[in-house]
């Protein structure tokens, strides 16, 4: 069980590494916190990769390696919920595919801002497709989370009588109202400008920082139960 319990701490920890790295490198190589408007110009566009072509394509490669983030964390939560599903484990497994599938919508976009970037003397008006390809997969691909969120939610909600679970009924309500807030970025699609805008408030921001703390939380939650489980175990 100790052993376990140590390789579920490791892959905690190494997707928050993961994550501060994928952000770092997000918001200071990319530099797309946040996107561009998508009022720009194909020429406007095109410059944008032109003038940042060296910093996009190595900040491609630092989040191709880290954009995975939510495999190791999603790992754990089916380890976490299976201790305390009964039967065969379903939602431990809609979990876990959940999490999985999600983490390759993080992956693309950098890969395509890296593309975009790669041949910066291209025609304009095909960097700019590039670019919107890059950008409304970042934040309209709000398909799989929806699994993970409601396999998690399940265990919250439904799994009782097991003290050292990390899902408390509160945390079942707070990923309800995430999953929410996440799905409100499919509306990217719809206008340019405004808040459901690439960029607008709903779109961007609010999945971007509730994504965010909700991961914190997450991690901060398995580690203090994996710390619970320990001393429930330890010999006396």
């Amino acid at each position: 069980m100790s052993v376990s319990l140590n390789a579920q701490r490791a892959l905690i920890w190494w997707a928050l590494g993961m994550l501060a790295v994928f952000m770092v490198c997000f918001v200071f190589l990319i530099r797309m916190v946040p996107l561009p408007p998508a009022t720009l110009t194909a020429d406007q566009v095109a410059d944008i990769y032109k003038e940042r072509s060296v910093n996009i394509r190595i900040g491609a490669i630092i989040c191709s390696w880290t954009a995975g983030f939510m495999v190791p964390l999603a790992v754990v939560i089916s380890a976490q919920m299976r201790r305390i599903e009964q039967g065969w484990p379903i939602w431990s497994v809609l979990q876990l595919c959940g999490g999985c599938l999600m983490s390759m919508f993080l992956v693309f976009p950098p890969i395509i801002w890296g593309v975009a970037a790669f041949s910066p003397d291209r025609p304009a008006e095909i960097t700019l497709v590039i670019h919107e390809l890059a950008n409304l997969t970042l934040v309209t691909t709000d398909q799989y989370y929806i699994f993970q969120f409601v396999a998690i939610i399940v265990a919250s909600l439904a799994f009782k009588g097991d003290a050292l679970s990390p899902f408390p009924r509160w945390y079942g309500y707070y990923t309800i109202w995430t999953a929410f807030m996440f799905e409100l970025g499919a509306f990217g699609f719809l206008p340019r400008t405004g808040p459901f805008a690439w960029n607008g408030l709903f779109v961007f921001w609010i999945p971007l920082v509730i994504f965010g703390i909700w991961f914190l939380v997450t991690g901060v939650m398995l580690l203090t139960a994996l710390s619970r489980q320990a001393k429930a175990t330890a010999p006396t």
